[in-house]
């Protein structure tokens, strides 16, 4: 089990690194800091899949929540005093062709990514704290309420990656298709 172990580490891209197993690292870390929850119980090797699995699903929040919360947002502009957007990506074809040509900015692009999943992480932990603080209330009014709760996060959890794989798919046809138009001009 330690050399498979060894062996799956040694071919993790940094992309992985940043983007499932840091975020998924410091979720599991400030969870146990701010909460009474330990979400990392196992050995090295269970802990290892953990930090990568939580950092999928903390990466999943934040590109279909986070950042789509995030580029609705709208801010004053102080010199020209109207809303504009808080952030504005580069549209998609001027992306995939600077990034063809300046390979640092699929670097920039990996960092942008890692920054978001943090934004996810620490809105993640929030909502876990506030989970905690309003279980205690609903329990003392209530009684239990785990079932459907646990019922409510395997929904939510499922539609999350059914969410992600149609993204995902799309962003995938798009490049085939902007891939062979290039490939028609040519």
């Amino acid at each position: 089990m330690e050399e498979i172990g060894k062996s799956m580490l040694e071919k993790i891209s940094s992309y992985n690194i940043f983007n499932n197993f840091f975020p998924g690292i410091a979720f599991c870390y400030m969870v146990k800091i701010f909460t009474d929850y330990k979400l990392d119980i196992g050995n090295l090797w269970e802990n290892i899949f953990i930090y990568y699995f939580w950092g999928l699903i903390i990466g999943r929040i934040g590109s279909l929540v986070i950042e789509n919360l995030l580029l609705k947002v709208r801010i004053k502009n102080k010199k020209s005093k109207l809303k504009e957007n808080y952030i504005e990506r580069a549209p998609y074809k001027e992306y995939i062709k600077a990034s063809e040509k300046n390979s640092f900015i699929k670097i920039l692009n990996e960092t942008n990514n890692m920054y978001r999943a943090m934004i996810s992480v620490f809105a993640s932990v929030l909502i876990i704290k506030l989970y905690e603080i309003l279980s205690i209330h609903f329990i003392n009014l209530f009684g239990q309420m785990e079932m459907p709760l646990e019922i409510l996060l395997l929904i939510t959890g499922m539609i999350l990656f059914i969410v992600s794989y149609k993204k995902q798919t799309d962003y995938i046809r798009k490049r085939v298709q902007d891939y062979i138009m290039d490939e028609t001009k040519e």
